[in-house]
Parts: structure tokens; sequence; C-alpha cells
């Protein structure tokens, strides 16, 4: 007897069709799980142009700081709403507790989403927030409103003196006589030569020193000696030992007919004074608005039993009636080349700042120190709490190389010795580089200038030029914790 077997494709009774709803189920977990993925790297998208825009914002408004918080809190909405996210959804904040070189922004907005909609979830709300943070050029040589001295060298200067000259050499002076940047002559050439061959450090910008007013007290930025009164009496053709150290008439090779002591002879160089307003870039002159410029010539020398000369002002336009907020910038340089002025020329001089004004280098500085003792101290760079954990840097150039041996400390706000430089003929025309490593805990409070203390066999009398940093970018984010 045949029996009867079931075909391949013999339906399974009851079972039949239960496919069909696994099956949609599976569409429905698939189309959202594309929902997700979709909107979801929506949100992705704008995370990052939200993200990038609050960056772009604090990076642009922290240079205002911290002398104009709302200028910096008007930067950072015009760049955000630059960037497509008007001032509604924009909240700048400058960081409070003392950590005032610091801006915040943040942004928040929503945004529609797409296939989450099935689901009921039709936008998203994202915000993101970045901090910046800006370093400016830490102030060098002034704790006050006076940089140089005010009194006659060399006797010994009153308290609160800087217990050094602001130096600025000719342009045909070799640099090897301390001056690393205004002087065009490299080391081991003639001073006084056009012909030499260029310091590569040369430049004709001079230096710069940063003026902070007094609450908008109108200020007037005053000179001694910016003039270039080269000599102590009729007949002494050598260097201005009495008054403020200016030397450059003693030799043919210092200056064209420098013979002899002649009133007429142009060895002086003519110097160019320029005050620029303040913008967020004190280091940057190109963009800073011009109040001022006027240049002033040698003037014949002086006797010895002449009166001290005081602080004056070479031109009207060095006054400010109603400063604003932030540092202007007032630029010291040898004035350009022709003319009846000479190219040679040490010239010595202080300046200062009236009205409770805030004056002190910054970048770099070049000082003539004379002291008549074998010690001198001097305000070298304030260094403030927002640096802790940094790395500060101090170099000097062509230190001590007029004098003995001996060494230059550098002591912070505590007065204890953190670097040492050596000081004499060694360092001629040579820069000499420290680094300093601030610890995270490093607070200075009220008082945060760092000193240079000389500590010298003989007197001294020495041309050097310093610049003083903290590593890194002046300007950054500082990452999301």
């Amino acid at each position: 007897m045949r029996r009867k077997t079931a075909t391949r494709f013999e339906p399974i009774g009851e079972d039949s069709g239960a496919i069909l709803p696994l099956v949609t189920l599976m569409l429905v977990v698939l189309m959202g799980m594309a929902a997700f993925a979709t909107d979801l790297g929506w949100m992705f998208v704008n995370s990052s142009r939200i993200q990038r825009a609050a960056e772009a914002s604090a990076l642009s408004a922290v240079v205002e700081l911290p002398v104009n918080p709302a200028a910096a809190s008007a930067v950072a909405y015009d760049v955000a709403n630059r960037n497509g996210y008007p001032p509604a959804t924009v909240t700048p904040q400058p960081m409070p507790g003392g950590a005032d070189t610091r801006m915040r922004v943040t942004i928040t907005e929503t945004i529609d989403l797409f296939f989450l909609s099935i689901f009921g979830l039709d936008t998203q709300t994202i915000t993101r927030e970045a901090t910046a943070e800006y370093f400016p050029p830490l102030p060098l040589g002034s704790s006050g409103s006076q940089f140089g001295n005010s009194c006659a060298a060399p006797a010994p200067c009153g308290g609160g003196q800087p217990n050094f000259w602001a130096n600025i050499h000719g342009r045909d002076i070799t640099v090897d006589l301390g001056d690393a940047y205004s002087s065009r002559c490299a080391t081991g050439e003639q001073s006084g030569s056009p012909g030499c061959a260029v310091n590569p450090d040369y430049r004709q910008s001079g230096y710069l020193y940063g003026i902070e007013a007094n609450g908008g007290v109108p200020f007037t930025v005053e000179f001694i000696d910016i003039e270039f009164r080269y000599d102590s009496t009729p007949v002494q053709a050598t260097s201005d030992f009495i008054r403020t150290g200016d030397r450059g008439c003693e030799l043919d090779a210092w200056g064209p007919g420098t013979g002899n002591p002649n009133p007429g002879d142009p060895c002086g160089p003519g110097i160019r004074i320029e005050l620029f307003g303040p913008d967020a870039t004190p280091l940057d002159l190109s963009d800073n608005p011009l109040i001022c410029v006027t240049t002033v010539n040698r003037l014949a020398q002086v006797l010895e039993t002449d009166p001290y000369p005081p602080f004056s002002s070479p031109a009207g336009c060095l006054t400010v009636a109603n400063p604003s907020q932030g540092i202007y910038v007032l630029q010291v340089e040898v004035a350009p080349p022709g003319g009846p002025l000479g190219n040679a020329g040490l010239n010595r001089y202080s300046v200062r700042a009236t009205g409770g004004a805030r004056l002190y280098g910054i970048g770099d500085v070049s000082v003539y120190n004379r002291a008549p003792g074998s010690s001198a101290q001097y305000d070298l760079v304030e260094v403030s709490d927002i640096h802790r954990g940094k790395t500060l840097v101090i170099e000097m150039f062509d230190l001590g190389d007029e004098f003995g041996s001996g060494t230059v400390q550098i002591r912070d706000p505590n007065g204890v010795v953190q670097a040492t430089f050596p000081a004499g003929s060694s360092n001629d025309g040579a820069w000499r580089r420290r680094e300093i490593q601030l610890s995270d805990t490093y607070s200075c409070g009220t008082s945060c200038w760092w000193t240079a203390n000389y500590s010298i066999s003989v007197p001294v009398t020495d041309t050097t030029t310093w610049r003083a940093y903290v590593e890194g970018a002046p300007i950054w984010v500082i990452p999301n914790t």
C-alpha cells in the first residue's frame, strides 16, 4: 500500500500569515531608527555651528576686557549675529571673581526636527558655551605714572624713583652699546656709519608705553630731556654724567662734523613722538586712532650749574581732555633720516602721565641704569594672579657689559629670588633668557611687581634692553570641563 506524503510547500495550518505583522513592526522600528539618525545628525550639525559661533564671539569680545566690559558685550552680540544668531539667543558674561580677562558667551537656539515629529518631538533646544581668555601685554618698568628718574644723576634718588632713565639710541649706533632694536648697526661695526652691516633686530618703530587713564580724568604726557641735551658743560664733550646720561658728540664717528662740542653740530637724533587712542590690540598700532604726532630736535648743551630740567610736554596735542576706557599707546622713535638731524647719539629721558594715569612700558623697553652705589633695584614686570600655572619668560640684552662682575637677581613680589642673570663683559651684545614656572597657587594680591636687583662690584652705568612675557597664545578658548 502506497503512503501519501506531504509536499515541501504544504501550508502549515494556523501559523500561516504570521510574518506580516512582524515585518510591519520591523518597518516601524527601522523608520524610527532612520528618523532618529537623520535628526541626530541635524542636531549635531547645529550644535557644531552654535559652538563655533560661541567661540568666535568669545574670542572677539575678550580683548575688550578688563577695561571696557560694555564694549566686550557689544562685540559678542555683533559677532554672534553675523554668524546667524540674533541677540535674543546670546548671553555674554565677563567672568567675575578676579578673572577679568575671561569672557563667556552662551548661545541657545531651538531647531525644528524632521522625522522625529512622527513621535511627537517637533523641536530641540541646543545650548553651547565658550570661554575665551586674553592676556594683555605685561606692564614693564613702572608701577606708577612715571618711567625714568626725575632726579639729577649721580646724586641718589629718593623713594619712589625708578633708578633708571628711559633710553633710545640713534639709528647709526652699534647694537652692542645696549639698545637691541633702535640701533641699526650690527656688533663690531663703526658707530655713525650709514654703510654698516645691519643689526638683524633693527626696527624703526622704537618703543611703546601704555597709558591707562584714571576714571576719565584728563592727562598730559610729559618728558624730561627728550630733546637730547647731550652735554653738561660748554667744554665737556663726553657723556652727560650730571643729567640724564646723553652721549654721542665726542667723536667724529658719532655723526657728521662732531669732533668738537659745537652746539650747532647735528650729532643727536631727532625724536618722533606719537600718541594713539585705545583699541583692543595695543601692540598693533595699524588700527589705533592717531591723536598726536610731533618731532623734537636736539637743543643746545646746558651748563652744569643750570637748574635741572623739569617735566614738560613738547606738544599741546599730548593732552587728552576726556579719555575713554582702554590703553592709550605712546610711541617714541628716532625721527626718519634726512634733514639737519643727526642719526647717532644715545638719548636718555623720562616720561610720565599726569592726572593719576598709569604709564608703563609694553612689549620691550630699553633703559640706562646709573646708580652711584654698587646696588640698585627697579620695577621689572607686573605679573598678576591670572597667570598662575604659566611660564614667565624674562630676557635681557647686553646686561652689565660696562661694569665689573656681579649678578642681577629677579625677585617676585614677596622678595624671593626666582632667577639670576650674570652681569659683565661676557654679555656684550648678547641676549640672556630665564624661564620661571609660576605655581598653580601663585598669588600676589594688589602688589604684583617683580623687581630686578643689581649687585655689582662697581657703580652701575649701563644700557640694556629687556622684555618679559608669559608663554602661550595671548588669546585662546579655555576647554570646557
